[in-house]
């Protein structure tokens, strides 16, 4: 085996390594966020206002390059709502995690409904009944969700995060696995 392959392998199994404290971390956080999602929601929605402020004042500025005054007007309107939307999560991320979890309510129900009508015209595909079992459970979970309004902004978000984190930690685990399994057996050979 040549220098630079075994360099290449070794740094294979560093990397997996750091792969695996990273899927570690994620599946804690995961936990935290499931164990504590008030304030795992609080958290994304203080983020969520963070970057609505960035796009917002990316946006304002923007709008005074435009080289038109209608396009830079509508520009700037849209910026100075996605400004003021950002801000006021900062300011008041309760609202604002009330907010997200009317949201998704919304899109899960409309997601729900375009994917139910969309199995039907799809009907004798394979797979159409699993497009539309998807859609039906997506129109359940935002009635649940709606419900539950406004206390399940106390738990939804949080929840979805750290359900999220779960998996993805998970993911990166099974391939920093798979990742330090191939190097092995590539210096085996």
């Amino acid at each position: 085996m040549t220098d630079s392959n075994q360099t290449w392998l070794q740094s294979a199994k560093k990397s997996a390594g750091w792969l695996m404290v990273l899927g570690i971390v994620e599946i804690v956080a995961g936990a935290l966020a499931i164990g504590g999602p008030l304030v795992a929601g609080l958290a994304v929605t203080v983020m969520v206002g963070i970057a609505f402020l960035m796009a917002g004042g990316a946006r304002l500025v923007g709008a005074f390059m435009a080289d038109s005054f209608g396009a830079g007007t509508l520009t700037f309107l849209w910026g100075l709502v996605v400004a003021v939307t950002g801000f006021y999560f900062l300011m008041r991320p309760g609202v604002g995690l009330v907010t997200l979890t009317l949201v998704i309510a919304l899109v899960l129900f409309m997601d729900g409904i375009t994917r139910i009508v969309v199995s039907f015209k799809m009907k004798p595909v394979k797979g159409w009944g699993w497009m539309l079992a998807g859609g039906i459970v997506s129109v359940i979970f935002a009635v649940m969700i709606g419900k539950q309004f406004p206390e399940s902004g106390v738990w939804l978000v949080g929840t979805l995060v750290g359900v999220s984190l779960l998996f993805e930690g998970f993911t990166t685990l099974s391939v920093a696995g798979a990742a330090r399994a191939t190097a092995s057996e590539a210096e085996k050979a």
